[in-house]
């Protein structure tokens, strides 16, 4: 009988990201999936998940290869994310902060830099946060940005306080952004710095205590720390000419992940669990095979919309990416977080208990639908360009 991965197979792949996929589906089934319980319990952050991925050579995902690392394309990286997701969500979550940075340095970074920088992560397995959030900010509207970079010398001094800090104080670099003092917009002043986990200025403000996502100790951290010019990445306004969609469509693997997590439990509950007085399986009954269509169908579209969206991320225009990725991350952390509903109700009371794994699912998909690009947002966005409007995902002060 066929599983359901072999009924809903993703559209061909190349040798390569077949390999890089199913190093990553591997590590996640064998090794993230048995611990992933107790991250959560803890609220701790998944440091033998992330020596796993340094010893499968994966940690350098989306490094370029000329400085060593394995240089996926986004195709073969959304489809390791969603598998890390199955795994353990906050591994993938984190890990997707740690890649898009990544891309950042290699493309505002100079020569030197890069090579510094991306020897720290290939070779010593260093890992770096995306620190941009900021308490009473919203991606809703225009962000503003109340972290200030003050010229000293030929660096900067850097103060402010950012929250949801994924990665924590797990990290060896915060990639801080910020604005230029005395600088009036974002175009003119936005920039970003490296600042290392061992700075005196860098302090914990508030441990994070949140309902889901607990493995990712995205705690509210101040800084205030010199960096010199070797650390400060791009040029004042430089961050503005990014494209930022990579964090998005992260997202959308990762929230998606767990959604097939949840829906691959289903079945299998589906076709061995059976409730007395009957003796065959919940499966002969027509409402559980409503409930199982319905997610797997959403399911279904929601991945091959996901790779018609890292697709367009090599070869597409910026608006038609840009259009993609928001449903994208629109719809698949939605289908996620049903994915985890309609399981936990076909469990039923024994879905609740820490036992299974359905709760803990359920508790980290919450956050998907809120994650900036907030779905709102995204849809937003997506209506715009359908109506042929001026439309950005974020837009800064």
């Amino acid at each position: 009988m066929l599983s359901w991965l072999a009924v809903f197979p993703l559209p061909p792949l190349t040798d390569e990201q077949r390999s890089i996929v199913d190093r990553a589906a591997r590590l996640a089934r064998e090794r993230f999936a048995p611990r992933a319980a107790r991250y959560d319990a803890e609220a701790s952050f998944p440091h033998e998940n992330y020596a796993d991925l340094r010893r499968e050579g994966l940690l350098a995902l989306t490094v370029p290869k000329a400085y060593g690392g394995v240089g996926a394309d986004p195709v073969a990286y959304v489809h390791a994310l969603r598998e890390i997701a199955r795994g353990c969500s906050a591994t993938a979550l984190t890990f997707n902060m740690h890649s898009v940075v990544t891309q950042f340095v290699d493309a505002l970074g100079t020569e030197a830099q890069r090579q510094r920088f991306f020897a720290d992560v290939v070779e010593r397995g260093a890992l770096v946060a995306s620190i941009t959030s900021e308490p009473e900010q919203s991606f809703r509207d225009r962000f503003v940005l109340n972290t200030v970079f003050r010229p000293v010398g030929d660096g900067y001094h850097v103060a402010g306080i950012k929250q949801f800090c994924s990665l924590g104080d797990a990290a060896d670099y915060y990639f801080v952004t910020g604005v230029v003092e005395g600088t009036t917009s974002a175009k003119e002043g936005v920039i970003s710095a490296l600042i290392p986990r061992g700075d005196s200025g860098v302090k914990i403000e508030a441990l994070w205590d949140a309902t889901g996502m607990r493995g990712t100790i995205s705690h509210t951290i101040r800084y205030d720390s010199t960096v010199d010019a070797d650390h400060v990445i791009g040029r004042p306004g430089q961050y503005m000419t990014l494209n930022l969609q990579g964090f998005a469509l992260g997202y959308a693997a990762v929230y998606l992940g767990i959604g097939e997590a949840a829906f691959e439990f289903m079945v299998e509950q589906a076709k061995t669990k059976t409730q007395r007085p009957s003796t065959t399986p919940v499966s002969h009954h027509p409402l559980v095979q409503r409930t199982v269509a319905e997610v797997g169908t959403a399911i279904r579209a929601a991945r091959l919309l996901l790779h018609e969206a890292a697709t367009l991320c090599i070869d597409g225009d910026r608006e038609a990416t840009m259009l993609a990725v928001n449903q994208a991350k629109a719809y698949c952390s939605d289908v996620g977080l049903d994915a985890t509903v309609k399981a936990l109700r076909l469990a039923g009371g024994r879905g609740i208990l820490k036992e299974m794994p359905l709760e803990r699912w359920h508790r980290d998909a919450l956050a998907g639908p809120v994650m900036p690009p907030a779905n709102d947002r995204c849809l937003e966005t997506a209506g715009k360009l359908i109506c042929g409007l001026r439309a950005a995902t974020l837009e800064f002060q």
